[in-house]
């Protein structure tokens, strides 16, 4: 049986770059090898991609630029249907490598990849990957609209107030007002767009309240 060649790709600029890294060598490691022939592709933080074996081993990334070096840049392609990683030619009288891809396996946290960037690249692309498609990416990243979808479909959901980083630095005797007179305390404070835990505050008092929302809002 051939193998299917699917792409895990995982990293980016993200502020969650570090999680998606563990999880992404968590997922390649599981993945059954009699099945599929795995693809790394690494994203650095300054918007990079590399693939190469050494990606696969967890304990290689805490000297990263000795990792990099054991790697190979790549580019990704499409052409006519045909999905690949191109590595550049070194020289004149060298050609492009091309390593095909078949299927892409999105391991992203964060921005630029969990919140349908990625996805939309794919898309632009045609090549195949699991999850979500843009919209449902897009979407479920923004907690804001998140609630707002949910909310008109009828399903119940806690009760918040959202506002934007620029509003709370320029209104914020009237945000803090604002949320003491309709949730009260204790209130959890989070960013809209990130993770489940990054950035997330308890507070339980005005004092505890606008340094939770600094720490939000510097997200």
């Amino acid at each position: 049986m051939q193998k299917i060649r699917l792409g895990v790709i995982y990293g980016g600029p993200s502020v969650e770059h570090e999680i998606a890294v563990i999880s992404a060598v968590q997922a390649m490691a599981a993945i059954d090898r009699n099945k599929y022939e795995v693809i790394p592709i690494y994203i650095t933080k300054q918007g990079l991609w590399y693939t190469g074996e050494a990606l696969l081993e967890i304990s290689h990334y805490s000297k990263l630029p000795e990792l990099i070096k054991q790697c190979t840049r790549v580019f990704i392609t499409a052409d006519r249907g045909a999905h690949y990683l191109t590595v550049p030619a070194k020289g004149m009288f060298h050609k492009a490598q091309k390593i095909a891809l078949d299927v892409m396996l999105p391991v992203m946290h964060g921005a630029h990849g969990e919140d349908g960037c990625l996805q939309g690249l794919l898309e632009l692309l045609n090549i195949p990957y699991a999850g979500p498609g843009v919209l449902g990416a897009a979407v479920g990243m923004d907690k804001i609209m998140m609630k707002a979808v949910l909310q008109a479909a009828g399903i119940p959901v806690v009760a918040g107030v959202s506002f934007t980083a620029n509003e709370w630095y320029e209104q914020q005797e009237e945000k803090i007002t604002q949320i003491e007179t309709r949730l009260g305390y204790p209130v959890i404070v989070k960013p809209a767009n990130l993770g489940s835990s990054v950035g997330i505050s308890r507070a339980d008092d005005r004092n505890g309240l606008i340094t939770a929302l600094d720490t939000a809002a510097g997200f």
